[in-house]
């Protein structure tokens, strides 16, 4: 029974913890949807594919949102014709980058080890640069990697007919939709979009968080100390644990630095960096959202990147 209601306990810390942001992250979704056109972001995004991944890192610092919340975000940017490695970088920096998770990591290390805030934060962008650059050249086109486009037409999309003038859309059921609307329309439009967003993912989500809890009851601690003397197999070791434990990026600073006794700094360090990015939470969503083969393309670029950079570690410390 005490494992039953330690799992119970977990997974609705997590799913809570989890839903705000993803409530945040639809609600961004939504006001992109309705306030941003297609014209805007191609005119905002550059064509060169570092330049449009260094854009995608910055929107990642603007749009505060968690691993779970920036999927339906970034799902609704490749809607507006954003290329694939604008929308992973940003996916991939802003729960790293966001103000709220780097004052949180800035507390839980400003006074034992403020180097790691930094390398957090640096391989938190240069990484997620080099994964967007490198997803976007596999990746030529979203229709390959989209499970489904979020359903974003408007109350008569069961109409296949439309007619348009110059200024307004007329469909056989007779319903009349200017082009520029109403403020009212805007905001019903916005609920309306969250709705979808959220529903689209929030049930990806509550699977995902019954799999770590489980994980986290039944993983045995002990595990994790086995190779804390190994370099390379403490890395990979904490790497693994923040895959499986599936925390969210605004409260790992303050686990991390309660690992700080038993492992080293660059395997800290691999552990800030990969959980924010990627985790079994977050796997389900992506997987209920994107291709198989993308997915699991962008896991294993994730992690491979991630390992590296943390030998690096090794070598500079």
């Amino acid at each position: 029974m005490d494992v039953v209601k330690n799992i119970s306990v977990i997974f609705i810390s997590i799913f809570f913890e989890s839903l705000p942001f993803l409530l945040l992250g639809s609600f961004l979704s939504a006001c992109i949807e309705t306030y941003v056109s297609n014209e805007t972001i191609a005119k905002i995004i550059p064509k060169n594919k570092i330049l449009g991944s260094i854009v995608g890192v910055f929107l990642g610092f603007f749009l505060p949102a968690c691993d779970c919340a920036v999927i339906p975000v970034s799902k609704r940017l490749l809607k507006k014709e954003v290329p694939i490695n604008v929308a992973i970088s940003f996916m991939l920096a802003s729960p790293i980058i966001n103000p709220v998770v780097l004052l949180s990591t800035y507390n839980a290390f400003y006074r034992t080890s403020p180097e790691i805030f930094w390398y957090r934060m640096l391989f938190g962008i240069i990484i997620s640069l080099l994964v967007g650059i490198v997803m976007g050249i596999i990746f030529g086109k979203k229709e390959v990697i989209i499970n489904r486009l979020i359903d974003d037409e408007d109350e008569c999309s069961h109409c296949n007919n439309h007619e348009e003038n110059s200024s307004i859309k007329h469909c056989q059921c007779n319903h009349e939709h200017k082009k520029h609307s109403s403020f009212k329309h805007n905001i019903l439009s916005i609920c309306k979009h969250t709705a979808i967003d959220t529903f689209e993912v929030v049930k990806y989500l509550m699977f995902g968080a019954l799999i770590a809890s489980f994980v986290q009851v039944l993983l045995p601690r002990s595990v994790l100390t086995v190779f804390n003397n190994n370099e390379v197999l403490s890395i990979i070791t904490l790497m693994l644990f923040a895959y499986l434990i599936s925390l969210c990026s605004t409260s790992d600073s303050f686990v991390g630095k309660s690992l700080l006794k038993t492992f080293s700094k660059s395997s800290i360090i691999a552990y800030l960096l990969l959980g924010p990015m990627i985790d079994i939470k977050n796997t389900v969503v992506l997987l209920g959202n994107y291709k198989k083969n993308f997915v699991w393309t962008l896991i294993f670029l994730i992690f491979v990147v991630i390992f590296v950079f943390s030998l690096l570690v090794v070598k500079i410390l």
